[in-house]
């Protein structure tokens, strides 16, 4: 089957799913409501589920240039005393690349494609029928309309989906700091490490030979949660880290961590993808990678399909379980912050110690083989 279909919101979601559908031979339509495609946060976690969609849509080495791969993750206490060590290669390969790249490449591939791109088009809802309204009152029909519009889907709430919206009471700070030449020498900081004091969390993860992607995480209640940037109560909770926290700059981007979960994926023509039901804490960095294994099986479903609704239960029926499974393992791996020291460590150390545990939970989303993929 081949249609013409519309997409509403240039996210990764979004994007990933005109550019599936175009290698499909579908016709595509994206609208976005900001002036441009919307560049956000710094690194993005793509693991090998991720990776496996990009090579398929022939954008790999674009997303990936000038990177490097990360092999191993180091958990540590308070001290810094070491809880455990993680080959991640085990689980497939890691990048950190840059946001900017990841969507510029999309973007650039999907125009290639003959994608055509409308921007300042806020969109108003949609109609199971195949129809997509904008808030200046006008519609737009297609065989296929694909709701990637984020987690405040006007799509998806019009259509009432929406199952449930919790916050999970955490805060992410994140931001790129810079490598020094002299870290090279030292083989701890080309790892990724992940260092846990009280309910606060540091994470550290190489993205290049230049940077490196920092993430901050705190619960609410907590005087450091939210901006500004409080450098010095940082520097008391890791005082071992002090030559990662005083790199950090004061304009990183943060934010309130949400799982959102639909009553269902789909509607008629309709579909939706991304953070718009999928939306997820970023402790297993599989919030962009679900998204595009999403994507990537929504494309593959209707291509085996000679009817678009039967295309998109056949999708969900793969997919959605699935997936919101990540989003609980996700949101439990964030709940580490809420125990005691003592027992956070034993689950840390029997985390990272057994295989089988880690395959069934914080590496399921990168071990499966994404739907569709070559």
């Amino acid at each position: 089957m081949k249609g013409n279909a519309i997409v509403a919101g240039a996210g990764i979601g979004g994007l990933a799913a005109g550019l599936a559908l175009l290698r499909k031979g579908w016709q595509v339509r994206i609208y976005e409501q900001s002036d441009d495609i919307r560049i956000l946060g710094a690194a993005i976690y793509i693991w090998e589920n991720g990776l496996r969609v990009l090579e398929t849509l022939g954008i790999y080495e674009q997303v990936t240039a000038g990177m490097q791969q990360v092999q191993v993750r180091e958990r540590r206490g308070a001290k810094g005393e070491l809880l455990g060590v993680e080959n991640t290669a085990a689980s497939g390969r890691l990048f950190l690349p840059m946001r900017r790249a990841l969507l510029t490449s999309l973007k650039d591939a999907v125009l290639a494609a003959g994608g055509e791109f409308h921007f300042g088009k806020p969109v108003q809802g949609a109609d199971p029928a195949g129809g997509l309204r904008f808030r200046d009152g006008t519609v737009e029909h297609g065989d296929l309309v694909v709701g990637a519009d984020g987690v405040n889907s006007r799509v998806r709430d019009s259509l009432g989906l929406l199952r449930s919206r919790k916050p999970v009471g955490q805060y992410g700070y994140r931001i790129m700091i810079h490598r020094d030449p002299g870290d090279a020498a030292h083989e701890s900081r080309s790892r990724i490490s992940e260092h846990w004091n009280g309910s606060r969390r540091l994470l550290y993860a190489p993205s290049s030979p230049q940077q490196v992607y920092i993430q901050l995480t705190s619960v609410r209640g907590d005087p450091a949660a939210g901006a500004p940037f409080d450098r010095g109560s940082w520097l008391k909770t890791f005082p071992h880290r002090g030559w990662v926290i005083e790199r950090i700059p004061d304009d990183g981007k943060g934010d309130w961590f949400e799982v959102v979960r639909a009553h269902a994926w789909a509607r008629g023509r309709v579909a939706l993808i991304g953070d718009a039901v999928s939306a997820q804490p970023p402790f297993l960095g599989q919030g962009g990678g679900v998204a595009m294994t999403s994507a990537l099986a929504l494309a593959d479903a209707l291509a085996k399909h000679d009817d678009v609704e039967t295309a998109l239960a056949t999708w969900q029926a793969s997919e959605r379980r699935f997936v919101e499974w990540v989003q609980t393992v996700s949101r439990f791996y964030g709940e580490l912050a809420l125990v005691p020291p003592a027992l956070r460590k034993l689950m840390l150390k029997l985390l990272t110690g057994n295989a089988w545990l880690r395959e069934h939970t914080i590496r399921c989303a990168a071990l499966r083989p994404p739907t569709g993929a070559l």
